[in-house]
């Protein structure tokens, strides 16, 4: 609490200096779902196991990761906090896989939305993904799951 206050004095944002990794990466998992006004019980537990596959977590980590995540990205004005940690602190390779779980997240309910969508492709465009690095991604999640692309 009281380093909130601080930095609420010093003109930093309170947000930006407790994300991680995880925690970023698992608020713009949570971003998709919600993209669509509405995190379905499949959206969710598709986070859940993504996350946990992600950070090697237990339950209870990924379920107060998830809860945390949800308190941040609620509080949050934009994705930028979010895609800013991840660019940072991922690989390529790693920034791949992060941008599959979105498109496996979005897919979760058999049905992908445009909002969905249209934030994939802005986390990925934050990313500085290629073109063709979103369209890899989706196909390789749409190709597992016999969806039409």
């Amino acid at each position: 609490m009281i380093s909130r206050l601080k930095s609420l004095f010093s003109g930093q944002s309170p947000v930006a200096e407790e994300l991680n990794v995880e925690l970023a990466s698992t608020a713009l998992l949570l971003e998709v779902a919600r993209a669509d006004s509405q995190i379905s019980h499949e959206e969710k537990e598709a986070v859940w196991h993504l996350i946990k596959g992600l950070h090697q977590l237990s339950d209870r980590e990924a379920r107060e990761l998830i809860e945390e995540a949800l308190i941040q990205s609620e509080q949050a004005n934009s994705i930028h906090n979010f895609t800013n940690v991840v660019k940072k602190n991922l690989h390529l390779k790693q920034k791949l896989k992060l941008i599959e779980g979105l498109w496996r997240v979005a897919y979760e309910d058999n049905q992908l939305d445009p909002h969905e969508e249209a934030m994939i492709r802005k986390v990925s465009d934050l990313l500085y993904l290629r073109h063709s690095e979103f369209i890899q991604a989706k196909l390789a999640v749409t190709g597992e799951r016999g969806s039409p692309a």
